[in-house]
């Protein structure tokens, strides 16, 4: 098969989750990693599966994640996931689903089979913890206990729970 693993990422942590993925890929596939920016919408038609990376910005997927499935050339037989990357330690699955409704409407209407999305904790970028703390109306001490939370991640586990999502999705 030939897999290619496309992701849009501002702080590595997405960028991270999607060499996991390639690495995993590559073990039995012909695969590509490569940034979002770098892919046209013709050139992903020539793909068996896709992966799609994004970080989630305000409770949704990165604005041009978002352009680039409105944009996507399908192809007959497609395969996609999706994987994610948030802050939060966990959401609950309700949410998942609003987070990864766009992927999903995407495949339905390009014909694409959808395998499932991965999320994946990250740490968010420095820059971003004041207007973010802000925003969720933390006190420092709460922010704190969030900066902790997402201390180090993705880490180990992350990335080998991401190579066991690409193994499945590949199957």
């Amino acid at each position: 098969m030939k897999v290619l693993v496309t992701y849009f990422s501002q702080s590595g942590n997405t960028e991270k989750i999607a060499k996991a993925i390639w690495e995993e890929a590559t073990q039995s596939n012909e695969a590509d990693c490569k940034k979002l920016e770098d892919i046209t919408p013709e050139g992903v038609s020539g793909y068996d599966v896709i992966f799609i990376g994004s970080p989630l910005h305000a409770g949704s997927l990165a604005a041009p994640v978002k352009e680039c499935l409105g944009v996507l050339k399908a192809s007959s037989g497609q395969k996609m996931a999706g994987f994610i990357t948030h802050m939060a330690p966990a959401y609950p699955d309700q949410d998942m689903e609003v987070f990864t409704e766009p992927i999903k409407a995407a495949c339905k209407e390009k014909g694409i089979e959808y395998k499932g999305c991965f999320d994946c904790q990250g740490f968010l970028a420095e820059a971003m913890h004041g207007p973010v703390q802000k925003k969720l109306n933390m006190d420092d001490e709460q922010w704190a206990g969030m900066v902790k939370a997402m201390t180090g991640h993705p880490n180990e586990e992350d990335v080998e729970n991401a190579n066991a999502f690409a193994k499945e999705v590949l199957g």
